[in-house]
């Protein structure tokens, strides 16, 4: 009988403010989505991801939202979010972090948005994805 092995990749980052160390602009209060680079899955044959998002913003008003948007080419990507993958993250003003599992896509990239335009968040957004093999 053989042995399935789940095969776990380095984590990487996709985003990351000043906050969290990075040199990227803070999501600006304009209800707007700003955007990962694309997430590739197919090169390495790649079966999903863990996707984790930190973030905080400078006041408790405005939700926090968090899409997927696919892609067959990691050039032309869905023009609405994929539903299951939807959150809506009530923001409390502290830091929060939540984790999705993206699967069975081939290419994505991670759109987040504050839900109207009163809060500034700082965010990171960091993947680790994983493949299977026998053992």
């Amino acid at each position: 009988m053989a042995t399935i092995r789940k095969n776990i990749a380095a984590a990487a980052v996709l985003h990351e403010t000043a906050d969290y160390g990075g040199s990227a602009a803070v999501l600006a209060a304009d209800g707007a989505y700003d955007y990962t680079s694309d997430v590739d899955l197919e090169t390495l044959g790649q079966e999903g991801t863990h996707v984790l998002v930190e973030f905080h913003g400078n006041n408790a008003q405005d939700d926090f939202i968090v899409d997927v948007f696919g892609s067959l080419d990691a050039t032309t990507y869905d023009t609405e979010p994929i539903p299951q993958y939807h959150r809506t993250v009530k923001n409390k003003g502290k830091w929060q972090a939540i984790s999705l599992i993206v699967k069975d896509l081939l290419h994505f990239r991670i759109g987040v948005k504050g839900f109207s335009t009163n809060t500034i968040f700082q965010y990171q957004i960091t993947h680790q994805a994983w493949n299977l093999s026998n053992a």
